[in-house]
């Protein structure tokens, strides 16, 4: 299992921008996070870098994406990919 978490963690950078995974009511799964894990999670709405979450949060890069790693690794999130424009 770790190395399946750290296979996760090191599968997206700085840049990489997630939401929430379709299926996952996130008023019932924010009561059940921590503080930390609750604030990196609302913030991801599609549009924020693990870069701007880690800079809104003032926690290390590395620290969020611990937390984000342990979403993806849980199903919560999902990455998004970059779309180009119309």
């Amino acid at each position: 299992m770790t190395t399946d978490f750290r296979q996760q963690q090191s599968a997206f950078d700085a840049s990489t921008v997630f939401r929430v995974a379709p299926g996952f009511q996130a008023t019932v799964l924010v009561s059940q996070l921590s503080r930390r894990e609750r604030w990196v999670f609302l913030l991801l709405d599609g549009k924020r870098s693990v870069a701007q979450v880690a800079h809104l949060t003032q926690r290390s890069e590395l620290d969020v994406a611990s937390t984000i790693a342990r979403f993806l690794h849980l199903g919560y999130i999902e990455p998004i990919n970059a779309m180009p424009s119309l």
